[in-house]
């Protein structure tokens, strides 16, 4: 219906007015809603990101190689024993000899121990392991048993005090008697010896006895002690096997230097 507007001082068309204002409205409406939607959109999107970047910081940092710490096996030919520190590759310790330098004397062999050594011993001679208080005692004996060298690893600090106290179980034997108890000086490792006698009912008759402890190339000390029957010219027939065997003794593992050191009784005898 078209009216007289008198505020506006003109001819107007109320109908089409009532139609315009409600596009307008509709207009208005769908844009906010299009706002609306948009925003939606916009805010989905910035949550997707946040939650990558969240995601992104928290992944695991690839290892570096470099950082990880290296695993050391074990070397089984080590001798070292527990209460003892580490070997400290001690050169020319006395005693002891690198048995690749030359071989035994005739009549000689050398014998790789499985209990971490090697020495010379005679020919033919037979071994034996023998179970007691501390560290396994080795054997090395003819065929009867009446000539032995024993091998074991020693506990004690000094090769002379080490000494003075197995005299002491070896008075517990009958007609013990002392030759002699020495430090053996010339070497480059501490060394002690002790020769003795006694009687013997298991091998019916006198014994004679060189124990000789000794500190070897590994920094260890170790005791090899020769027995035998005592005879005439029993000393030094049983020193002559000790000093080979102990010329040739050297623990495995370990480059021996071609030096006999203490491993010779007659070298630097002095009192304790």
């Amino acid at each position: 219906m078209i009216r007289f507007d008198a505020d506006q001082q003109r001819w107007v068309d109320q109908d089409a007015d009532v139609l315009l204002a409600q596009r307008h409205t509709e207009s208005a409406r769908q844009q906010r809603h299009v706002a609306k939607g948009a925003l939606a959109v916009l805010a989905v999107c910035g949550l997707a990101f946040g939650a990558w970047a969240l995601g992104w910081k928290d992944e695991p940092v690839p290892p570096d190689d470099r950082a990880q710490p290296s695993v050391v096996s074990p070397d089984p030919s080590d001798s070292s024993r527990p209460g003892r520190s580490a070997p400290g590759g001690s050169e020319g310790a006395s005693g002891t000899t690198d048995p690749g330098a030359s071989g035994p004397p005739e009549g000689y062999e050398i014998a790789e121990d499985p209990e971490g050594f090697s020495l010379a011993v005679p020919e033919g001679w037979e071994r034996r392991t023998e179970e007691r208080d501390g560290p396994q005692a080795v054997f090395y004996e003819n065929s009867d048993a009446s000539k032995q060298l024993q091998v074991f690893w020693v506990e004690d600090a000094d090769p002379y005090e080490s000494l003075e106290l197995a005299e002491k179980n070896a008075e517990k034997n009958d007609s013990y008697e002392r030759d002699s108890l020495d430090r053996l000086d010339g070497g480059d490792g501490a060394a002690a010896r002790l020769e003795y006698t006694y009687d013997s009912d298991e091998h019916g008759g006198p014994r004679r006895v060189i124990d000789h402890r000794f500190e070897a190339a590994d920094g260890e000390l170790y005791a090899v002690i020769a027995y035998g029957p005592d005879k005439d010219g029993a000393s030094e027939e049983q020193k002559e096997r000790l000093d080979t065997a102990l010329t040739f003794f050297c623990p495995t593992g370990v480059d021996c230097q071609a030096q006999s050191g203490g491993g010779d009784g007659d070298d630097g005898l002095g009192g304790p």
